[in-house]
């Protein structure tokens, strides 16, 4: 149950699904979006403190923050600022998404050498 619970909360649906729910709170004004988004940030943050390099350690400390900002901004009607606080957690997750791709097309090519 923990490991699902985990798999839930720290894959890919819940990096990108709360990237998409921030983004949408932040065209639509909708606090409770960004305040959701944040929430659904903290698995991923956890997941990145995690990880060896200095980088992703701040980030991973930082990324429910920026969302926590964002909501400032929103509700001062500045939509750039909002979403130029969501781009570390996008640059990140197309970061982690390529190597994913990177090492599944390695796979392949692997299968198909044999």
């Amino acid at each position: 149950m923990t490991q699902l619970l985990a798999q839930i909360f720290i894959s890919w649906p819940t990096i990108l699904g709360s990237l998409l729910i921030s983004i949408c709170g932040i065209i639509s004004f909708r606090l409770s979006f960004l305040v959701v988004g944040s929430l659904l940030s903290i698995g991923f943050a956890w997941y990145l403190t995690g990880l060896p390099f200095f980088i992703f350690k701040l980030l991973g400390f930082t990324l429910p923050l920026l969302h926590i900002v964002a909501i400032y901004f929103v509700s001062h009607k500045l939509r750039w600022a909002a979403g130029l606080l969501l781009t570390p957690h996008l640059i990140i997750a197309v970061y982690f998404g390529l190597g994913v791709l990177k090492q599944g097309l390695h796979a392949i090519e692997l299968l198909l050498a044999q």
